[in-house]
């Protein structure tokens, strides 16, 4: 009599809990985008972190354990979406060192470097600045 007892009351306690269904779509969906990403290859443990929590999600609905599904689907969406930003911060920063890179090799050899407009709103005399100075007989 418990034991029948204990199953209607686990069979209620699941009825109760409709099937994660839209956490389940959310974490594919975050993952398609990571995978998308640079994340393959810039943050590739958050990214299998994700694929193993949606595949125990995926179990876990198919064990009708829709609570453990729904939390392990939040965590691989969370997973993804970190695997996705820390990808983009990493081509954020390669960037930025491909930019002062240039800047280095620019600013050593004697180039021009462009001044900024005057704050009054006026055209600035000149579109660049020498940074050698002047030669003899007046024209640069």
């Amino acid at each position: 009599m418990a034991a029948v007892a204990a199953a209607l009351l686990l069979l209620s306690a699941c009825a109760g809990t409709p099937p994660p269904d839209d956490s389940i779509a959310t974490a594919k969906l975050a993952l398609q985008r990571a995978e998308a990403s640079e994340a393959p290859s810039e943050a590739p443990l958050e990214l299998q972190q994700a694929r193993e929590k949606l595949a125990q999600a995926e179990q876990a609905m198919a064990e009708e354990d829709y609570r453990k599904a729904r939390r392990l689907a939040q965590e691989a969406a969370a997973d993804a979406g970190l695997a996705e930003a820390q990808a983009e911060r990493a081509v954020a920063e390669r960037n930025r060192q491909q930019v002062d890179s240039a800047i280095d090799a620019l600013a050593p050899g004697g180039s021009a470097v462009t001044t900024p407009a005057p704050s009054n709103g006026t055209a600035p005399a000149a579109a660049t600045t020498p940074l050698a100075p002047a030669a003899p007989g007046g024209i640069q």
